[in-house]
């Protein structure tokens, strides 16, 4: 058994009965039956009466208490029924005078509450028991204390105590069998436990919020809410017997028995000590702790805190030796030593609490110790390879109990060897600077708990591999994963360790498989997935394993180069030359997806998706062509043609109308003149602003007259003579030699006088009618251009008509304004040299002015006083 405390005997025989006991810094007072009062200073060991007051009081010192917030110290003494305060000096102690405490006679009890916190001012507050009431006191300063407030009660108090800390509003009262919580603010009183068979209460406040009320052989912690505490680390204390008095000194708790002192701790159950002592009925705690019977007094020491930490841990009472550690440490003591000390509680415990199967509290402790991880993982089996397994040391109960694990052990264990790792691996990468090592110890942490989620979490293993910081070793990571057949695990294990062509081989493995579609890996949809992640500088592998893709699924091989995060950054033409060697019809789903979805475009997109439907149109339309009758080629509108080719021609115009940055030069060299596409060449002449080329193609080979037309109007603003390049190529028509279509059986153009005066007709407002007119054959008949020349005649009479109207409403609006200007005009004023302000008096000189209808003047700037214009006159 740990000895905590030693007894040392200061008093012994004393021919006075001990009544009652107090002690302050280096000052022992004990009040004695007789009524003299002694005053003990005691140095080290040794104790020496420095004082003796007889007469003190006339009958027995029942209750002595110092207060020490004030300078002079007081004293508290309780005799015959009577509170008096004393000031205490160097060598004597004098009676204060109080008229205030005369309302304590006939008391039986008080309890001196003291504070001196460094947030607060120094104070003390005294609770007196009189009779079937409390009477509180409260002092701020040096002199005797001032009177709060009287509260009766039901009953006589047999103890009383303060709680908490700095200036308290709840007192913890004791009757004969009960014990109630006094709220001081409220004055109500709620009942808490019961004594138990002792009627006498016996408390004691602990520490900060915690009091202890004893019940029998048991002492109850309470909390500041009158209720019992329910967690492991304050329960309930069980006495050997009922205890009449206690002590605190933390972590330690002492009750006074009948054989004794009692010596235990609020987190163990088991006592630590036994101290026997005779008849011990009174104690006093400061700095230091006294114990009294009638005629003796001892002193409790407590023993040197690192033997006790030693011995601690040899009884494997780890959480004892723990608090004393950190004492020694908070009391200055060698600071490397407890370090050390602490370092081996810590170890000790934590395979201690292995050994007993609790593996939560062992990771904790193995979290605080300097055990190497690996020693750790080690005590688990196959999680450390074989060779790292060997160079691990353990005492030989922990071999013991490691191969005794059951299959519920290890499940348990591993649960919360992941918290322990989990933990490691953050301090690990907030102190990676500071540890030796680092990176090896990262790769172990990584690699187990990978192998714990497995067993346990197999959805978390995903979840660790895709960490940027993962550090996971390959070789022992791909055995452990191709053990647990953990496939679509593996493949992210290599993407995440950049080895990503193995990855894409075992993918394309797995998806060309028979009954691919049984398997996690089967189809193409992971391939897709997984190149859809890489960037533009893994350009190579993606068109090397898109390959199989393109040729089996060509349905969904576009997604690959598609995909919203990659579409923009991988290199267009590289694709496009890829797509157009294995499958031009994709090559052009992807342009087409670049310009109508993504609104990708450039010079290099837009001919390559038009020079790739003109390769289209050409390959289609030999079959066409053996469709007509043999040996004649007759132009068509696009879309007319039967099958994909008139599809094809459609896609080509709608394209060759919409985009904006191909080049038509490029395109009409792509376009050859070996199939009659004379619609696609229009479009393309046009927007090389060959407006002759164009209409010539329209008017004269299409014979489409409203193409024409639309064709003007598109241009016009651009061309200002569109309409009459129109005019002029049905009124004198050019060769078709210009165009380059020898190859085709096509009439020449021949002048269309009809169509021409039809575009004068309805066009006459865009061309100029003189050059319009000279281009008319000298024998045409007025009959011929009677509608044009009416329609020219009806605008221009329109015209003047709306010019005239508009002479007329202007000459009236200047005939108003003139009206106007005269109106205000007619009335003037002549102002001279000598005239002066009407407001200021001052006179005007060359200032701004104004008059008032009464004819005044003023200065401009004198209008904004408040003069009233005469209006009598």
């Amino acid at each position: 058994m740990l000895e905590a405390f030693t007894t040392h005997e200061l008093l012994s025989n004393i021919p006075v009965q001990i009544e009652s006991i107090c002690t302050y810094e280096d000052r022992l007072l004990v009040g004695t039956k007789q009524g003299t009062l002694l005053v003990y200073k005691f140095e080290n060991d040794k104790i020496d009466l420095f004082l003796t007051l007889k007469g003190f009081s006339k009958k027995t010192i029942n209750q002595i208490a110092v207060t020490t917030v004030f300078s002079p110290y007081q004293l508290v003494a309780l005799s015959e029924g009577n509170l008096n305060v004393y000031s205490i000096q160097q060598s004597s102690i004098q009676l204060l005078p109080c008229e205030g405490l005369t309302k304590t006679r006939g008391s039986t009890l008080f309890s001196l509450h003291q504070s001196s916190a460094a947030d607060e001012m120094p104070s003390a507050q005294l609770a007196v028991a009189c009779k079937r009431k409390i009477v509180l006191y409260h002092w701020l300063k040096k002199g005797p204390p001032q009177e709060v407030k009287e509260i009766n009660l039901y009953d006589v108090p047999k103890a009383v105590v303060y709680h908490g800390h700095g200036y308290s509003d709840k007192i913890y009262i004791g009757f004969k069998g009960k014990y109630c919580q006094l709220n001081i603010s409220s004055e109500q009183v709620k009942d808490m436990l019961c004594t138990g068979r002792q009627l006498e209460a016996t408390m004691l406040w602990v520490d900060k919020d915690t009091v202890a009320i004893c019940k029998d052989e048991w002492s109850i912690l309470l909390g500041e809410d009158g209720k019992p505490y329910q967690d492991e680390y304050k329960s309930n204390i069980k006495w050997c017997d009922c205890p009449t008095a206690l002590l605190y000194c933390k972590p330690y708790i002492a009750a006074v028995i009948n054989k004794g002192i009692e010596v235990k701790t609020i987190q163990l159950v088991d006592p630590i000590q036994i101290i026997e002592l005779p008849k011990v009925k009174l104690v006093a705690q400061d700095k230091r702790m006294f114990v009294a019977s009638a005629t003796h007094l001892w002193e409790l020491k407590l023993n040197d805190l690192v033997y006790q930490v030693d011995k601690l841990i040899t009884l494997k009472q780890f959480e004892l030796a723990e608090a004393l550690n950190k004492m020694s440490h908070e009391r200055g003591g060698d600071h490397e030593h407890a370090s050390r000390q602490r370092t081996v509680i810590n170890t000790q415990a934590a395979y201690h609490e292995f050994i007993n199967k609790r593996y939560e509290k062992s990771m904790s402790r193995f979290q605080k110790s300097n055990v190497e991880v690996a020693n750790v993982i080690g005590l688990f089996p196959d999680l450390l390879s074989k060779k790292m397994q060997d160079k691990q040391q353990y005492p030989p109960e922990i071999v013991e109990a490691r191969n005794y694990l059951t299959t519920k052990d290890i499940e348990t264990g591993l649960e919360a060897l992941e918290k322990y790792l989990v933990a490691k691996r953050f301090d690990l990468n907030k102190y990676e600077e500071e540890v030796s090592n680092s990176k090896q110890t990262k790769i172990i942490i990584d690699t187990t708990l990978l192998k714990c989620y497995l067993q346990n979490k197999p959805k978390m293993v995903a979840s660790l591999l895709r960490l940027k910081d993962n550090e996971c070793h390959t070789v022992e990571s791909e055995r452990a994963l191709k053990r647990a057949r953990r496939m679509n695990d593996i493949i992210i294990l290599y993407k995440s360790k950049g080895m990503h062509e193995k990855a894409l081989t075992v993918l394309k493995q797995y998806a060309n498989m028979q009954n691919t579609q049984k398997h996690e890996l089967g189809g193409p949809e992971h391939t897709i997935k997984y190149l859809q992640d890489l960037g533009p500088e893994d350009i190579d592998l993606i068109k090397e394993y898109s390959k199989w893709v393109i040729e089996k699924h060509p349905d969904r091989c576009l997604d690959i180069f598609t995909d919203p995060s990659t579409v923009h950054s991988l290199p267009k033409e590289q694709v496009v030359q890829h797509l157009k060697s294995l499958n031009p019809d994709i090559a052009l789903q992807y342009l087409e997806r670049l310009i109508d979805i993504w609104n990708v475009s450039s010079q290099e997109i837009e001919n390559s998706l038009i020079t790739l439907l003109v390769e289209k149109v050409s390959s289609e339309w030999p079959a066409y062509q053996g469709m007509l009758a043999a040996g004649v080629v007759t132009p068509c509108a696009p879309g007319s043609e039967p099958g994909q080719l008139g599809t094809l021609r459609l896609r080509l115009t709608h394209f060759l109308e919409r985009l904006q940055n191909y080049s038509p030069a490029t395109v009409i060299q792509s376009l050859g003149y070996e199939i009659p596409l004379y619609q696609e060449l229009a479009i393309l002449y046009g927007r090389q602003k060959e407006c002759d080329k164009a209409l010539m193609l329209y008017c004269h080979v299409l014979k489409d007259r409203t193409k024409a037309e639309e064709f003007c109007s598109k241009y016009y603003e651009t061309d200002k003579e569109v309409y009459y390049k129109l005019l002029r190529m049905y009124q004198c028509p050019k060769s078709l030699e210009a165009l380059r279509l020898d190859k085709f059986k096509l009439d020449e153009p021949k002048a269309d006088m009809g169509a021409a005066i039809d575009i004068l007709v309805r066009h006459y407002k865009y061309i100029d009618v003189k050059e319009a007119l000279r281009l008319l054959p000298e024998d045409t008949k007025l009959q011929d251009v009677e509608e044009f020349m009416c329609a020219i005649l009806r605008d221009r009479t329109k015209d003047s008509r709306r010019n005239l109207l508009l002479k007329s409403l202007n000459l009236s609006d200047n005939l108003k304004v003139k009206s106007q200007k005269m109106f205000y005009q007619k009335d003037k004023l002549i102002v001279t040299a000598m005239d002066s302000c009407a407001v200021c008096n001052k006179r005007v000189g060359e200032c701004a002015i104004a008059f008032y209808p009464d004819r005044r003047i003023v200065h401009y700037g004198c209008m904004s006083r408040d003069i009233q214009p005469d209006t009598s006159s």
